[in-house]
This record gives C-alpha cells, sequence and structure tokens, in this order.
C-alpha cells in the first residue's frame, strides 16, 4: 500500500497579504503591493501544489503468494506513482479484502472500487466471449496466447461488450494452462477419465469433460481439497498455481501437463473514473499498463519451470503426454468450438483471430 505525501509548499494566511484588517494599498505608481508580488511568486514557484491528488482504489482476490499474479500489479501501481511524481497513489486491496473474485466485475461497474483484476472465466455470464481463453488446444503456449492477445484479440468485441459494463480495459495478460489432476490413476489418453467425477471451473471446461466420457461439476478452488480427500470427486482441471497455493498435492497422486487451456486477467478501470483522469495521467496509467503483460509472463513462465520439480518433490507422479497423446486429447474436444460457436455471439471472428495471430 502506498501513501502520498503530504502537500508541499507553506501555507498562505490571510494576515500574509493584509495588515491589521486593512486592504493592500497599491504603490503610487499603480504597481502591486510587495505582499501581493510575494504571494504571487509562491504561486508560480510551486504549480504542482495545486495540482489535485488523485487516489485510485484497486480491488483484487489474488493473495500476496500469487506472486506472478498480484506482483505485476504491485509494479504498476508503484510506475504510476513514481511517473507522476506521486500525484497518483493506488491504494491495492488484496486477497478478497473488499470483494471476492466473482465480485470484483460488478464492483469496478457500479464504481465501488475505481480498479481491478478480473479472472476472463469468472465472468462469462455476462460477457460470454470471455470464454475463448479456454477453447481447448488453442495455443501451445503461453507466450502464443499473450502474442494473441497483444495483437488486438480483445478488440474483436470484447472491450466493446465490456464498455456497456462501464469498463475501460487497459490491459490482458495470459494467466497461466490448466492441466488434469487425478486421486488414484493416472491420465494417460482420454479413455482414463470415462466415467470420473471431475471438477471444473466454467462452461467450456465442462463441455470438454462431457466429450471424454467424464462427469463435470463446477467447483470453486477453496472447495477442492475436501471433495478431493472425501472422494466426492476423482480429479479436477486446474491451473498449476492452484494445485499448488490450495496444498492439492497432499489429496492426489497424479498429474498431466497438457496445457489444455488458459486463463486470463484483465486490468481494467471504471470508465466514468477513467473519463475524469487528466490525459497526462491516462497516458501514464496506459503505459504502466501496458508493461504488466510482459511482466506477467515472465512471471509466470518462472514459476511453470519450477513448478513441476516442486509436484515432483512432494510425490506426485507427473506425466508429460507425448504429442501423439495430446493430438487424441485434442481430438477428443473438438467439438468444443461448435458448441462454442453457437454459444457465443461473434465467436467465429475471435476463432479465426486467435488461429492467425500466434
Amino acid at each position: 500500500m502506498w501513501r502520498l505525501p503530504g502537500p508541499s509548499g507553506p501555507k498562505i494566511k490571510k494576515t500574509d497579504i493584509s495588515r491589521g484588517g486593512q486592504r493592500m494599498k497599491m504603490t503610487r505608481r499603480g504597481g502591486l503591493s510587495a505582499a501581493v508580488i510575494a504571494l504571487a511568486g509562491i504561486v508560480a514557484a510551486s504549480p504542482a501544489a495545486a495540482q489535485e491528488k488523485i487516489k485510485l482504489t484497486f480491488s483484487t482476490y489474488w493473495p500476496t503468494s500469487y506472486e506472478y499474479l498480484y506482483k505485476p500489479i504491485e509494479a504498476f501501481a508503484e510506475k504510476v506513482e513514481k511517473r507522476t511524481d506521486g500525484r497518483v497513489e493506488i491504494e491495492i486491496f488484496h486477497s478478497a479484502q473488499l470483494f471476492g473474485g466473482k465480485e470484483e466485475f460488478g464492483a469496478v461497474e457500479r464504481g465501488d472500487v475505481d480498479m481491478s483484476a478480473p479472472l476472463d472465466i469468472y465472468h462469462t455470464g455476462k460477457v460470454p466471449a470471455l470464454g475463448v481463453s479456454s477453447l481447448p488446444f488453442m495455443w501451445a503456449s503461453p507466450a502464443a496466447l499473450q502474442e494473441t492477445l497483444d495483437a488486438g484479440l480483445w478488440d474483436q468485441g470484447i472491450n466493446q461488450a465490456l464498455a456497456e459494463h462501464n469498463m475501460k480495459v487497459l490491459n490482458v495478460a495470459v494467466g497461466g494452462p490448466y492441466q488434469i489432476y487425478a486421486k488414484d490413476f493416472p491420465v494417460r489418453q482420454p479413455a482414463d477419465l470415462s466415467g470420473k467425477k471431475i471438477a471444473v471451473s466454467g462452461t467450456t471446461a465442462s463441455k470438454a469433460m462431457q466429450l471424454l466420457d467424464a462427469s463435470p461439476t463446477t467447483m470453486s478452488s477453496g472447495e477442492l481439497y475436501l471433495a478431493l480427500q472425501r472422494g466426492t470427486i476423482d480429479g479436477t482441471t486446474r491451473p498449476l498455481l492452484t494445485g499448488l497455493g490450495r496444498k492439492l498435492y497432499e489429496v492426489l497422486d497424479h498429474l498431466t501437463i497438457t496445457n489444455m487451456a488458459y486463463f486470463t486477467t484483465f486490468l481494467v478501470i471504471n470508465q466514468d473514473k477513467w473519463e475524469s483522469l487528466p490525459a497526462d495521467v491516462q497516458q501514464v496509467i496506459q503505459k504502466a499498463a501496458d508493461e504488466r503483460s510482459a511482466d506477467q509472463l515472465d512471471r509466470l513462465q518462472t514459476f511453470l519451470d519450477e513448478a513441476v520439480t516442486q509436484f515432483e518433490d512432494k510425490g506426485v507422479d507427473v506425466h508429460q503426454p507425448s504429442a501423439e497423446q495430446l493430438r487424441a486429447f485434442k481430438d477428443e474436444m473438438a467439438p468444443v468450438y461448435d458448441w462454442w460457436t453457437g454459444e457465443v455471439d461473434g465467436a467465429e471472428k475471435l476463432i479465426e483471430f486467435a488461429r492467425e495471430n500466434q
């Protein structure tokens, strides 16, 4: 959390410009009195003091332990404050201190908070096209997805849809790939999931599991540990961040690295608040926001390199499928694209853009 320094410059008292309650007098030559000249000099010498201080509230449900998601937000806020010489302060409330992950969207839309970095798949009910990152095997790597985002994927209708919810999208960053976790059985081919109860976090993932003859159930990440421990579910599809952050390695045995789908986080500001900001402040905020995605991608790639080893060290059997094995999963999930096209307006445009820009 960052605090603005107190206002600089001397305070101007009434007695500085008047004596004994009498009005200041003009000099005989019609010039200003020495007091007025001094006052003008003070104002001219410190224009920054006259500028309004701007404080923005940023809410995120990411805990600080989710470093590759949280640290880029923290760096963004620091850059804005530094580059405006303390004129702008972005106060961050992390770990759902203000709003949970599924509440952030509405909070920014209403103006209850100024900024956030929501998770895309939590809000497909309001903007269905946000599910584009969940399309199975669209991208081979996080860098490929970020390239598509930087090329303007969200300009193909998503940014416009969010504008209708009173939001200005500043930046979109790749959040990480989804893998397959299993409790008592390894997953090396699609048939291994047949009849298994698999927890998912969105409708696209649910459809993909149905195509593999699994029984999907929507479940929040906070429910996974007990569900796996009690046998309510047999496995889940989640990023590596969830598996480590929620200590799922304690209640499961197998992890299959598929990079089957992704999620993104989008840095947004309330549109009314954005329009109220001076143009120079907007430029500083936008530049710092543009730098967030590269920062997050770098941190994500470092995390992924280390995460697999951490699972292995904790006794989890990690399976790295061959290209042929991944092709089998991809072929089984291919009908998701036809389903998604029928469900989402503008889906064909998004799919075509993604395939041509990575």
